[in-house]
């Protein structure tokens, strides 16, 4: 598999692997015996396969770093959202 596939590929594993541990059923990483769902690797070591493959493990942990950091943000706009619908239909029952 040519080394982009094989990158995009892996990014899309790690991405998986990043979903809520509530969402899914959590086991051992097959590799480093982290908490993992469904006990595939986990992302921290396929981060490190991607780094392999793309010949720079700095800019593969930087990558994950990064989109963690979007999940945070994305939940904490979801927050946001629900306040506001949240007071919006508590002042709609006050009228």
């Amino acid at each position: 598999m040519p080394s982009h596939a094989r990158a995009v590929s892996l990014m899309t594993k790690i991405m998986y692997q990043c979903r809520p541990a509530r969402t899914t059923t959590m086991a051992r990483c097959r590799a480093c015996q982290a908490p993992s769902p469904g006990g595939m690797e986990c992302a921290r070591c396929l981060t490190e396969e991607l780094g392999g493959v793309i010949g720079n493990r700095g800019a593969a942990a930087r990558w994950l770093d990064s989109f963690l950091k979007v999940q945070q943000d994305e939940a904490f706009v979801f927050v946001c959202a629900k306040r506001v619908e949240e007071t919006a239909s508590a002042g709609r029952s006050l009228e």
